[in-house]
């Protein structure tokens, strides 16, 4: 039960208040390891799914894997498991995996059931009835939640038997170390599609960057980090060129004084952060959602119900935005010109708002930012440390609560030509910063994450005081002579290929990888890391 509700809470954070974004996989399954008695095997797990799932995201509403309930099913069944700790994460991932891209297909069954709420919810707003929005709102909650409880619920109970020990006592060994290989090659996959979003043709020497500090310099993943923040920084001071975000010009003259209160404005503010995205659904996206946050408004300001019902069928109309960078900017935006009874600058203003702050938000902060924090916090995990997962989580609540505040009451102060022109320009120059410090840090990360070494050597023959003598040569060795940790770059390139110029589908391309580990790992070619010398 108790990894049941874990998974109803981990669907509930990303949808709503992001407090620690708890769908990661890395925060899933850490927290399932702590729930099923077996915290190591949850940071492991998690960790691996969280380098496999980097760049992953919902964009716009794309059905993806669902590492969420993956990290936490694999952390379930793989407690129950036979073996160590690493033919137990072994067990995890060949469960997790497959879990994840199955259990995508009931992803858009919430989504469609969401979007027969919303027709509800249409009737409530011409009826003026709030309590009959808000009630489909948190309703439409419950499919999204289902379709992931309900697979949690059954693989707890399975992995309380002793059938999962039974049957995993019989898996080969070669399939662990196989599965074993297959889960150090998994980050490849989230760098590749990481690197196919963002402009590689423009920046990819920065990549070099981070790879030299790391492969040479040996500087540790956070020194990195900081490298890569100050030749952001010096980039952003160079370069300000970058365009605004056009606004078009208010059609409609304030006449109305200052009407809200701060309660007014909490209220919205709080239904927005606890709340923006729990009933998206296919047809108008986070239109409900919107709605929901802007009644209390409504409600005060417009006390006939004829303009207090025009105004919730105004904002059901269709919107989606970053719920983070971008959201609450327009939201604030909204309150202000409704309050200035001007209402169609109001809607005109959130249309052409809401796809440049889309972009600028999905890449600043899910592509970019959350990829570093995430990426740090998973490489921690790998090494045991609970630093990992605690570390991106408070990466997550901070800035985000402050961001999002700090959004909604600038663009209510400030109106609407300083929240679309002034903080368009600044989010852009903030977009160019992160875009540099991704690479920079990508350039590190890759080998430093990456696992890969092969283990084949070669016979070399040399003459030594007259005498042939014949050497087993690591070829490894070779490799680190030329380059070092070349295997795990070339294997992220070769990844790369496949994603964005092969435009295989992320499933596919995991797919491939985990089979090649499978083999490689089994014929016993091919490791994560060195056998030790003896």
């Amino acid at each position: 039960m108790a990894l049941t509700l874990w998974a109803i809470y981990c669907t509930y954070d990303g949808l709503g208040p992001f407090l620690i974004y708890a769908q990661r996989p890395l925060i899933a399954g850490s927290v399932a390891g702590l729930i099923v008695g077996h915290p190591l095997l949850g940071l492991l797990i998690g960790a691996t799914l969280e380098l496999a799932a980097l760049g992953v995201y919902t964009y716009g509403g794309a059905t993806i894997p669902d590492y969420q309930t993956g990290a936490i099913v694999g952390t379930a069944l793989a407690a129950g498991a036979a073996g160590d700790t690493s033919a137990q994460v072994a067990i995890g991932l060949g469960v997790g995996l497959p879990a994840a891209i199955l259990l995508s297909a009931l992803d858009p069954v919430g989504k469609i059931i969401t979007t027969g709420l919303v027709h509800r919810a249409d009737g409530y707003a011409a009826d003026g009835n709030a309590r009959g929005l808000a009630m489909i709102h948190w309703v439409s909650l419950v499919p999204w939640v289902a379709v992931r409880a309900i697979p949690t619920f059954l693989a707890a109970l399975a992995a309380s038997g002793g059938l999962v020990k039974d049957i995993t006592a019989s898996i080969p060994a070669g399939f662990v170390q196989g599965m074993t290989l297959a889960g150090s090659l998994l980050p490849a996959v989230g760098f590749a599609l990481l690197l196919g979003m963002m402009e590689l043709s423009r920046y990819w020497y920065l990549l070099l960057i981070g790879f030299v500090a790391f492969a040479y310099l040996h500087v540790p993943l956070l020194g990195i980090a900081l490298i890569g923040v100050a030749v952001a920084m010096l980039f952003v001071t160079l370069k300000r060129d970058e365009p605004a975000i056009a606004v078009p010009e208010a059609d409609e003259e304030s006449t109305v004084d200052a009407r809200l209160t701060k309660q007014d404005l909490r209220r919205v503010f709080r239904r927005y952060f606890w709340a923006s995205q729990i009933s998206w659904n296919y047809e108008r996206m986070q239109a409900l959602g919107f709605a929901y946050s802007m009644e209390p408004v409504l409600r005060r300001l417009y006390p006939e119900k004829a303009d207090y019902v025009a105004g919730l069928q105004r904002h059901l109309q269709f919107f989606n935005t970053s719920v983070l960078i971008g959201g609450p900017l327009i939201l604030g935006s909204s309150v202000a010109l409704e309050e200035a009874g001007t209402p169609k600058s109001a809607a005109s203003t959130k249309i052409a708002l809401m796809g440049p702050m889309a972009g600028i938000g999905d890449t600043v902060v899910f592509a970019l930012y959350n990829s570093i924090v995430f990426t740090m916090g998973a490489s921690w995990a790998l090494q045991g440390s609970w630093l990992g997962p605690a570390f991106a989580a408070v990466m997550v609540l901070v800035p985000y609560t402050l961001v999002r505040r700090w959004q909604f009451g600038f663009a209510y102060r400030e109106g609407k030509r300083l929240a679309g022109h002034l903080a368009a320009g600044a989010l852009a120059r903030v977009a160019q910063g992160a875009t540099v410090l991704g690479f920079v840090v990508l350039g590190g990360f890759i080998p430093s994450i990456v696992k890969v070494v092969t283990t084949l050597t070669y016979r070399q023959t040399t003459t030594v005081q007259g005498r042939p003598v014949t050497q087993a040569v690591a070829i490894q060795d070779r490799l680190d002579e030329l380059v070092p940790f070349l295997l795990p770059v070339l294997v992220t390139a070769g990844v790369y290929l496949l994603t964005a110029k092969a435009r295989l589908r992320p499933v596919w391309t995991i797919g491939i990888v985990v089979v090649a580990g499978v083999i490689l790992g089994w014929l016993g070619w091919f490791a994560p890391s060195a056998p030790a010398k003896s």
